[in-house]
């Protein structure tokens, strides 16, 4: 039986996320704002669906009781809000006409946000790991790699002045690692999940 496509399209958003940021990142660090924070805002939408898969997946292994996978959407969803807000000042900051000591305020303001969204996803990726070594959700080492991520960007987190989140490299390939191996997962459940239900069904009358 076919898997279904609408599973993979939200599993596969996560690759073109870290592309997307990296590409852009590199851009506009190369003095090419233009393109660059576009790039990064496409970026940035495409987590979103990434985030509702991933949500889902660990979401049915955790079962009706549990919150950690409602905690890691919800850490998913402030760190997008936090980046999407550090955009402002990073693009103010470019525009003519402001005096050095304004743009480059304006420059440590983004840059401070940056910093900030480490702490969210420190909390994402801890909530990840408990779920995937808990239930298997993911394979042991996505799990494992989620572990090592989450106190890395927590520490990360918190050195404020930094100008760079190395930890945010770290969190950049787990969502890539797990965007593969979801999208060639995707769909499996929901197939052997539908073949069950309609073998279950009785044979209608003749």
């Amino acid at each position: 039986m076919e898997r279904p496509i609408l599973p993979r399209l939200g599993a596969v958003c996560g690759i073109p996320y870290v592309a997307l940021i990296l590409a852009g990142n590199s851009l506009y660090g190369s003095g090419n704002e233009t393109v660059g924070l576009p790039m990064e805002l496409v970026g940035m939408i495409l987590f979103i669906p990434f985030l509702g898969y991933l949500y889902s997946v660990l979401r049915r292994a955790e079962g009706e009781g549990g919150w950690l996978s409602a905690t890691a959407f919800g850490a998913g969803l402030v760190e997008f809000t936090v980046k999407l807000v550090s955009v402002i000042p990073a693009f103010a900051a470019h525009q003519g006409g402001l005096s050095p000591q304004l743009a480059q305020t304006l420059e440590g303001m983004g840059n401070f946000a940056y910093i900030i969204t480490m702490l969210p996803i420190g909390v994402m990726m801890a909530a990840v790991a408990v779920v995937a070594l808990k239930t298997h959700a993911l394979p042991l080492w996505l799990g494992l790699l989620a572990t090592i991520t989450a106190p890395a960007c927590l520490v990360n987190g918190l050195f404020f002045g930094a100008d760079f989140g190395l930890a945010f490299l770290l969190f950049l390939l787990w969502v890539a690692l797990a965007s593969a191996v979801l999208t060639w997962c995707a769909g499996r459940v929901t197939v052997v999940e539908t073949s069950a239900s309609i073998s279950r069904e009785p044979a209608g009358v003749r």
